[in-house]
């Protein structure tokens, strides 16, 4: 005879898999603040970073402010020398141009502008069809990332596309 032991339900906890999907950048403790002659800190260093070719020293001066305005006159907004959230979500999208995709996921079969999205980062004949070619494309940049090489794309990989577009 074969004794079996009762365990209350509940003393065994389930075991789930869940996936985590970030769509935080760098940006994304800034986005809602405002910089200015005087500001100081972090995010006048992520700041000078994105504006590049000035000294990332985290002081808003007037090297910084010439170079805000800069950037707002070349992308048509007023030219403050002020950093609005305007600013912070443009200087993101330049250095993270499918942070907007990461809760997407994309797979043999799917179509549309993010399957084209992805064609042209892989140079993949652009067809917005995502077909076997592209299938393939995908598990072989996943593969020399050190990514599962799953051939979809998701999180993981759409942030492989931030860093493969840059």
């Amino acid at each position: 005879m074969t004794a079996f032991a009762t365990v209350p339900v509940g003393a065994i906890p389930a075991s789930r898999a869940v996936a985590t999907i970030s769509t935080a950048t760098s940006y994304t403790p800034y986005k809602d603040v405002v910089l200015a002659m005087g500001s100081r800190g972090a995010a006048v260093r992520t700041l000078q970073r994105a504006l590049g070719g000035i000294a990332v020293d985290g002081v808003f001066g007037s090297v910084t402010r010439d170079r805000v305005i800069g950037q707002q006159r070349s992308l048509a907004l007023p030219d403050t020398g002020v950093v609005t959230p305007d600013l912070w979500d443009v200087l993101e999208a330049r250095e993270f141009p499918f942070v907007g995709q990461r809760t997407t996921v994309l797979r043999l079969g799917d179509s549309g502008p993010h399957v084209a999205a992805v064609q042209r980062v892989l140079r993949v004949r652009v067809t917005g069809c995502f077909d076997e070619r592209t299938r393939a494309a995908v598990k072989e940049a996943q593969a020399k990332a050190g990514l599962a090489s799953t051939g979809v794309v998701a999180s993981r990989t759409w942030s492989l596309f931030d860093r493969l577009s840059a």
